[in-house]
């Protein structure tokens, strides 16, 4: 069975398509499939238009002029940032040359970039990809397309089996619905009457301008449904505008490959201040949908600007599987104050200290009997599933402190009495002490709870991307000890100046004995033997010392009806409602001696 191509229809198919009208019908169709709401615009004033898509590429970055042009359809320049499209030609005709060159600035930017003149030889299948994105503008403004002629695919997907055509024409078809999306997303937003504030509205009358609204600091409420509704036309917006972007070379670069896409639907936002704004509007979103989506927000001026810019985005999911927010990440090297991930803001469907990423995307591995593994970034999550290969499924908590209520999601889906836990968060102070709350919660749930020790100055991600699947699987099976020793670890740390002298010894031994008396009974032989080793004290007087400690620690446990989060600042006040039966009997059975 031949693999589902991206157009939604099968490889088989696209093997038909071989003549240039072929090519274009298949255009047409394709096009309709993606946006099957979308309305040919006819009767657009011609200036309009061009006035419209000059705009658009000023915020590509290139200036437009008229002039003499060796091609007809013009030229494009990067070293310039020029755009040249011939002079004395019928306005019709000035659109389509105009519409080719995005097509080159929007897909070729890196061809231009490795020619040495800083153009992009408008030959081949390059050729032919800027005139397609051409073609579906001109056809979704009503404008003939007598002027725009493709040669056979043989000639630029080849004939050949063994060089797979299908497989390119199917490639090809992906990018061109992807940047004639962008171009007439921005027209119909552009032209469209309703045109709001913070736009460049374009009309055949002008208009008076409109003042801007006072910016609020209060996000205005919408009903459930179109906060979803909203989310998963922004998805589709993302995925839509990934192939034209900086996102699959990086993907690629960081060891992902092609499957991320198969199960995390990964995507681009726009470099652009209200490109997603203005799509949305398009398709009939109200501003305050927008703004209490969390995709938006109010500039000073009170104009609408997008939440994420120029970012890697991931879907956030909610149990159901329900798109309900997103996580950005940044190119590379971002600029000052920028930061490397943005979370969308809390709304009334999504609270980062609630939702897991990666939870409903292992779903199926984790019923399967899959270990979760926390880790702290979302890529982190996703290097983890790839390597676990069904044993292992990546989890983060999106950039906050792993609580109560995450433990609640994640004991829903997965059996951690059988499966466990592992704690894979970054080997800086703050991963350690993210590890050490993350066992006070976990230890409730079950006794399997470890920790691995990733290599200094790496993450999961970090370790995919320069060794391979197979050295991340390893590094998390072979690195792994029981996470109850970070705590005991971390609690000796404090007295390590006065462990040399006896009363330091003893100090630190009354100090750290409640903090494993609360441990379940699983982990605290354990743990005697390591503080009995480190103190250089008998194993007998650590055990009293614990026992002691017994008939304090339960006094001070929570109700087990207590469904509060661990403070931050104070991970020793933590007890697990789950064993606070045996450690009472543990303290009665001491008191009873």
């Amino acid at each position: 069975m031949p693999d589902e191509p991206a157009t939604g229809r099968p490889a088989r198919e696209a093997a038909s398509v071989r003549s240039g009208q072929d090519w274009a019908a298949w255009l047409r169709q394709a096009h309709a499939a993606r946006l099957p709401t979308l309305q040919t615009r006819r009767g657009e004033p011609i200036t309009a238009v061009l006035t419209a898509l000059v705009h658009l590429a000023r915020r590509h970055g290139f200036a437009v002029e008229r002039g003499d042009c060796v091609d007809s359809s013009g030229s494009s320049s990067w070293p310039t940032r020029r755009i040249r499209v011939p002079a004395g030609t019928v306005p019709a005709h000035v659109v389509i040359a105009l519409a080719h060159q995005l097509g080159h600035v929007l897909l070729h930017s890196q061809v231009a970039r490795l020619d040495p003149g800083g153009t992009v030889p408008c030959a081949g299948l390059r050729k032919v990809e800027a005139d397609s994105v051409a073609y579906l503008i001109v056809v979704h403004l009503g404008i003939a397309t007598d002027a725009i002629v493709f040669p056979y695919v043989s000639s630029w997907a080849g004939a050949d089996a063994r060089a797979r055509p299908a497989a390119t024409l199917e490639t090809v078809t992906s990018r061109v619905l992807a940047a004639a999306t962008t171009v007439t997303g921005y027209l119909d937003a552009e032209l469209s009457p309703s045109c709001t504030p913070g736009s460049f509205a374009v009309t055949a009358e002008p208009r008076p301008p409109r003042a801007h609204l006072p910016p609020s600091t209060e996000v205005p409420p919408a009903p459930a449904d179109d906060i979803i509704k909203v989310s998963k036309a922004a998805h589709t917006f993302f995925q839509d505008m990934m192939p034209v972007s900086w996102v699959p070379g990086y993907l690629a670069s960081r060891g992902f490959g092609t499957g991320i896409q198969q199960l995390w639907q990964a995507g681009h936002a726009p470099a652009s201040w209200d490109a997603l704004t203005r799509h949305l509007r398009a398709l009939g979103f109200t501003d305050t949908v927008i703004l209490a989506s969390g995709l938006a927000r109010q500039s000073r001026r009170g104009t609408l600007i997008d939440t994420f810019r120029n970012r890697a985005m991931l879907p956030i999911r909610s149990a159901d599987g329900t798109v309900i927010a997103f996580i950005g990440r940044a190119p590379d090297c971002p600029r000052a104050g920028v930061p490397k991930y943005l979370n969308s803001p809390t709304t009334s469907l999504y609270d980062k200290s609630e939702i897991l990423f990666g939870l409903w995307e292992a779903r199926d591995a984790l019923a399967a009997g899959a270990r979760p593994v926390l880790v702290e970034g979302p890529f982190d999550a996703i290097a983890v599933t790839i390597a676990g290969q069904g044993r292992l499924a990546g989890l983060a908590p999106c950039g906050t402190a792993f609580t109560a209520r995450h433990t609640d999601a994640l004991s829903r889906i997965a059996d951690l009495p059988t499966a466990g836990v592992l704690v894979a968060f970054d080997p800086d102070p703050p991963g350690r002490r993210a590890a050490i709350r993350s066992y006070h919660l976990l230890s409730q749930l079950t006794v399997k709870t470890s920790a691995v020790m990733l290599p200094a100055g790496q993450d999961p991600a970090q370790i995919l991307a320069g060794r391979s699947p197979d050295a991340l699987a390893a590094i998390l099976g072979d690195r792994a000890h029981p996470l109850a020793d970070l705590v005991t670890e971390a609690e000796l740390k404090k007295w390590a100046r006065w462990l040399d002298h006896a009363e330091g010894q003893i100090s630190a031994l009354r100090a750290i004995a409640p903090v494993i008396a609360a441990m379940p009974p699983d982990h605290v032989a354990r743990q005697v033997a390591q503080l009995s080793n480190r103190l250089g004290l008998a194993h007998a007087t650590v055990t009293d010392a614990i026992t002691s400690a017994l008939p304090g620690v339960v006094a001070r446990m929570p109700s087990p009806n207590t469904n509060a989060d661990i403070p931050r600042d104070d991970p020793g006040r933590a007890a697990q409602p789950a064993a606070l039966g045996q450690s009472r009997e543990r303290a009665a059975a001491s008191r009873g001696r």
